[in-house]
């Protein structure tokens, strides 16, 4: 019994002595090997980044002539479109000055045809007054179509004399209004939302006396 202990010991010691070596050079291998794996993993990746990089510089310069050519393209369609923008826009502004007057010049015509029934009237019968009335509703209705289309008479007399407004062509005396006031209205004046179209023409006062009326110096009336 004692020698069958003693051998089995031994054999125990020894197994455990050769353990250790194996796994020692087992996990040498293991780590010779992942050494080689990582070589050639970071050797392919190496070989891999130096193609992309001289790719990159190939690429670079192609998407270069790509951005270049889109940009002509671009350009090229943007200077169309401006020109076409420009010949559209120029037809239209003609059409516009073309065709501008013809909001004040349809409510004119029945102003004629009023004129014309007029006309025909007095040439069949001898009623003035008949006559008078429908010379004046005429009147009335051109006033109304200016005055929508923005055109307001200038006040002149009675009016302090305005070179802004009116414009000077005689100078006379009078009893009624005092000097630098209008007193006669030869020609009425206009403006058209706000903007003077017509002075008027007027004579101004020179106050009261006995002189007769003489012209007034003015650029204007010259």
């Amino acid at each position: 019994m004692g020698k069958k202990s003693d051998e089995g010991k031994k054999r125990n010691i020894e197994i455990n002595v050769e353990s250790p070596d194996d796994t020692t050079e087992a996990t040498v291998e293991q780590t010779e090997s992942d050494e080689v794996v990582a070589e050639t993993t970071d050797e392919k990746e190496s070989e891999r980044k130096i193609s992309v990089d001289e790719k990159s510089e190939e690429q670079i310069i192609d998407d270069y002539k790509q951005k270049v050519s889109e940009l002509e393209d671009r350009h090229l369609r943007l200077v169309a479109e401006f020109d076409n923008y420009k010949k559209r826009t120029a037809r239209q502004f003609e059409d516009i000055i073309k065709n501008s007057g013809e909001k004040i010049i349809v409510p004119l015509l029945e102003v004629i045809d009023n004129f014309e029934r007029a006309l025909a009237s007095a040439s069949e019968g001898t009623d003035f007054n008949a006559l008078h009335e429908g010379m004046e509703l005429t009147y009335q209705q051109i006033n109304d179509i200016l005055k929508r289309e923005g055109v307001e008479p200038i006040d002149a007399v009675g009016e302090s004399f305005d070179p802004n407004l009116h414009e000077a062509m005689l100078q006379v005396n009078s009893d009624k209004y005092p000097e630098g006031v209008i007193a006669q209205e030869i020609s009425r004046g206009y403006k058209l939302n706000g903007r003077v179209i017509r002075f008027s023409k007027v004579a101004v006062s020179a106050g009261a006396g006995d002189n007769d009326d003489k012209p007034e110096k003015d650029d204007k009336a010259e």
